[in-house]
């Protein structure tokens, strides 16, 4: 095995088996023979193949020459050649790489945009062609994900690395509703009520007006106001997701819904419930203030409620105050309408797995994504060796190394057909992810691809720009909404809106 690094001048995140969520069996999977043993059996009578690699790195300065990367040799009977590539540069290093003459057999990908590209030119695999050599990969997709992956040529090009759908729901502090006397609510103007005593009546006891029902945080240069879903839900709509009218998608920023959610907003910012900060704070500040206690009403992450501190929520918000607890909330019923839930994640993933056409070891390069995307791949990427790096108690994961001998380890560090587990967390996180899952909205433009996606971008943040400008306005806000509908399909949103329906009609008739 070998491994080369791809230059760069950017600097890349790095993403931990701690930082990253996904979804799980919650099934010890490690010993299970089935279909990866077949596979591990029928690949040692083959010749070894070397696989050339280029995909995100995941781990910088770790090397690849682990025991993991060995394992997954030992498996395939292959040899990796593996080239990472800092997440900034991913897509343009690769396309470079694919432009020479020494294509990778397997590749990684982040945006749709590219892999439309890619496939218009002839350069991937239709994966789904090589199912029947690959149970394992062909079982990835149960529950309708390979039809999401599809394109309009019905085949499968990519497979996404697959994580939590839905990482954020309305929670509310516990404690705060104890002392003020109220229920989690279950409608918009029981929320209102609770904003309004969060806000007035001095939830954390300390003799001060420092607490709110809601605030967000800037993102890119724009304000993510994701944390007050439950708002925009209540009425019938979500910014950044589709919703179906009639047959039609329409934007859900300037669907029915939208200004009532915004004069709602509106209105609760003029009564002081919303953080005045919520433009400026970043990401990091928000959650500390989450955790403090200044914000304690917002669609945000169910972890604050897991004991086995997935993510450092729990332990921070014990460690501020032994007091504070958080419990969850459903879908508000708005004045007109049952609410429609939260955002969830596309399940076409932030990264995705590739096999080139013109790879010389089409058969070894299966055999490897076939392999992780068994019981036994999968379980060995998320937590390596039972007994050595990993034990069981009560059917929960118990991890016996450092998070750095992790690293170390190369365990999560290969994500080609990965499945993110929750097995090391909480029965009560377990409860919460199964719960999340159900309130979820599931947007209907989910797995549409279109050739230029760009417009996507920048409509999101002239959106978040003009709600964020509606949300602070002091007078009434019908005539800004207007010009902002406007100005939004001057932007390119009729060509875009026109193109999603068109891919929506060619996907649906099928």
């Amino acid at each position: 095995m070998s491994k080369k690094k791809a230059q760069s001048m950017t600097v890349a995140s790095v993403l931990t088996l701690a930082m990253i969520t996904g979804c799980s069996s919650n099934n010890d999977t490690s010993s299970s023979p089935s279909a990866a043993s077949t596979s591990t059996a029928a690949a040692t009578k083959q010749p070894t193949a070397t696989l050339k690699l280029a995909v995100l790195e995941t781990y910088p300065g770790v090397t690849l020459d682990n025991k993991t990367t060995h394992y997954i040799e030992e498996k395939t009977n292959t040899k990796l050649d593996i080239t990472v590539i800092p997440s900034g540069d991913l897509e343009n290093k690769l396309q470079v790489m694919l432009a020479s003459g020494d294509k990778p057999d397997i590749i990684q990908l982040s945006t749709d945009t590219l892999e439309m590209k890619l496939t218009k030119s002839n350069v991937l695999l239709p994966l789904n062609t090589y199912f029947d050599k690959a149970p394992n990969l062909k079982k990835f997709g149960d529950g309708g994900l390979w039809d999401i992956m599809k394109h309009n040529d019905n085949n499968v090009y990519t497979i996404p690395i697959r994580g939590s759908a839905i990482d954020n729901i309305p929670i509310y502090r516990k404690d705060w509703l104890d002392k003020v006397g109220l229920k989690v609510p279950t409608t918009l103007d029981e929320y209102y009520a609770v904003a309004d005593a969060f806000t007035n009546k001095d939830p954390d006891g300390n003799g001060k007006k420092d607490t709110y029902a809601l605030s967000a945080y800037t993102a890119g240069g724009n304000v993510d106001l994701s944390s007050m879903d439950m708002v925009f839900s209540a009425f019938g709509t979500l910014p950044g997701n589709w919703i179906l009218q009639d047959g039609k998608l329409v934007p859900g920023a300037v669907a029915p819904g939208a200004l009532d959610a915004l004069k709602f907003l509106n209105k609760m910012y003029k009564e002081k419930m919303i953080d005045p900060e919520f433009i400026t704070d970043n990401a990091a500040r928000f959650k500390d203030k989450v955790i403090k206690g200044t914000v304690g009403a917002p669609v945000y992450r169910y972890f604050l409620m897991d004991t086995s501190n997935i993510n450092n929520y729990y332990t921070p918000l014990k460690q501020n105050n032994p007091n504070a607890e958080f419990v969850e909330g459903g879908i508000l019923k708005g004045p007109k309408q049952n609410g429609i839930g939260y955002r969830m994640l596309t399940q076409r993933g932030w990264l995705k797995t590739a096999i080139t056409k013109d790879s010389k070891n089409i058969d070894a390069a299966i055999r490897v994504l076939d392999f992780l995307a068994s019981d036994e791949g999968n379980m060995y990427e998320n937590y390596g060796e039972k007994g050595k790096d990993y034990t069981l108690d009560n059917n929960i994961v118990k991890q016996l190394i450092k998070d750095e001998e992790i690293k170390a380890a190369g365990i999560g560090q290969l994500k080609l057909a990965f499945n993110f587990m929750y097995n090391h967390t909480s029965q009560r996180f377990q409860e919460l992810y199964k719960f999340a899952h159900t309130i979820g909205y599931r947007n209907p433009a989910d797995g549409l691809v279109i050739d230029d996606n760009s417009k996507a971008t920048e409509l999101g943040q002239f959106t978040s720009q003009q709600f964020t400008k509606m949300i602070l306005n002091e007078g009434p806000i019908d005539d800004l909404f207007k010009d902002f509908v406007t100005e939004f399909y001057k932007r390119g949103g009729t060509d875009y809106t026109k193109a999603m329906n068109d891919a929506y009609l060619a996907k649906t008739k099928k």
